[in-house]
């Protein structure tokens, strides 16, 4: 083997899902090809609308690995940054930070509310990168249904569970976790936080949500989206912890 060869990034191949029940078979075998980069973390750029009181325009870059993420954006009228937000998460520590104009600090949150959710985003956004889901990654994974499948993994301080429903061929139409909530949503404790995708396409190698709206309590009828989004691109990166 050549030094290239040895330092060369793995690739994804059917047998790595050996074992798996079908249907989380079908979502790996139709998220990813074979032979695609097994680069834990993907890189998006995005833009769309976030609820803060009302609808707001941004655009934003995310970075995620299932265990760590950044989102980093301009929200204001037109995407134009009136507020800077950056959400952090890595190594069991979260924090959001608000500034106006990028200079003067408005919201600053790192407490252990703040990294108990920021966990639980971590995972149920892992469905941009899919390849940080594999079993090779420790995801546990059982299928509860033909088109619902569950996916478990430790992001401490939590261990969530992460619901994916996937259509016949396998590509994902919702996704949601039990999420911890401050309070600020009805109710301190975990509450289902999760979206549905409206849209999917291919980057490279991957196939993921390209369009998709998100909320608290997905999935009954208190919920209320406050997240839309359309990513524009998608790279896979280096995991980032």
């Amino acid at each position: 083997m050549s030094a290239e060869d040895a330092t060369a990034t793995p690739c994804f191949e059917t047998h790595l899902l050996d074992g798996l029940d079908e249907p989380v078979r079908r979502y790996f075998t139709h998220a990813l090809r074979p032979g695609a980069s097994l680069q834990p973390g993907m890189r998006l750029q995005m833009s769309g609308r976030i609820k803060v009181g009302r609808w707001l325009a941004f655009r934003a870059v995310w970075e995620g690995d299932g265990r760590s993420l950044t989102w980093r954006a301009a929200v204001g009228p037109g995407g134009r940054g009136l507020l800077r937000v950056a959400d952090r998460f890595a190594a069991g520590a979260g924090s959001m930070d608000v500034r106006l104009l990028g200079r003067i600090a408005l919201v600053h949150a790192a407490d252990a509310d703040t990294a108990r959710s920021a966990a639980g985003r971590a995972a149920v956004e892992a469905t941009w990168a899919p390849a940080c889901l594999l079993p090779q990654r420790g995801v546990s994974w059982r299928a509860e249904a033909d088109d619902l499948i569950v996916a478990t993994w430790d992001v401490p301080p939590e261990r969530p569970e992460v619901h994916i429903r996937i259509d016949p061929d396998g590509a994902m139409r919702s996704s949601c976790v039990m999420r911890w909530d401050n309070g600020a949503h009805g109710r301190r404790g975990y509450i289902p936080c999760g979206g549905d995708a409206h849209a999917e396409k291919r980057f490279g190698d991957a196939v993921i949500p390209s369009r998709l709206t998100a909320g608290w309590w997905h999935g009954t009828p208190r919920y209320d989206p406050f997240f839309e989004a359309e990513i524009h691109a998608a790279e896979p990166i280096p995991a980032l912890g």
